[in-house]
């Protein structure tokens, strides 16, 4: 009876530490900076052709004034 307790004891331990962990890692996520995330999306536009340099530069500096 002893060994089936402990071995659950240590597997309940291991699963409340990966709880804790994926749940410190998506508090995380939801906290990121919504700028930076804007300032990423305007750079992959920009490099894939989608807007031309005048566009980037004019958005770019909108994001800063906004910060």
């Amino acid at each position: 009876m002893f060994p089936i307790t402990f071995g659950l004891f240590w597997v309940a331990v291991v699963v409340a530490g990966f709880y804790l962990v994926r749940r410190r890692i998506a508090a995380g996520a939801a906290h990121a900076d919504p700028m930076a995330r804007a300032r990423s999306v305007l750079a992959e536009r920009f490099a894939r052709g989608e807007i031309d340099e005048d566009e980037y530069y004019a958005r770019s500096s909108t994001l800063r004034n906004d910060a």
